[in-house]
């Protein structure tokens, strides 16, 4: 019996510690400057960029969903729909009482 819960708990606790492991992907912290563009790899030009920007602040104005793009280079294995939720978590995008950021 004793060897049975032993095997479930180190079972468990590879579970645990993979999923723990498994995440590579550190969010930066949040720029002082705030935009709605942030292109860590230099994909766009500054013209892109810009009119992105204006795309954005003006859908936001229109919706109150506050929109922002980050460009990285790779997910580093993350799942995107969850890095995008923990970086929206982790920076503070959209209206809290809200929930209307992405």
């Amino acid at each position: 019996m004793k060897r049975i819960k032993y095997i479930i708990f180190i079972f468990i606790l590879g579970l645990c510690l993979g999923q723990s492991l498994y995440a590579q992907y550190s969010i930066p912290p949040k720029p002082e400057f705030e935009t709605s563009v942030y292109d860590y790899i230099g994909l766009l030009s500054n013209s892109e960029k810009q009119s992105l920007e204006r795309k954005l602040i003006k859908y936001s104005d229109t919706t109150s969903t506050q929109i922002v793009v980050a460009i990285i280079s790779s997910t580093e294995g993350e799942y995107i729909n969850f890095l995008g939720a923990q970086w929206a978590e982790k920076w503070g995008i959209g209206q809290k009482k809200e929930d209307n950021g992405i």
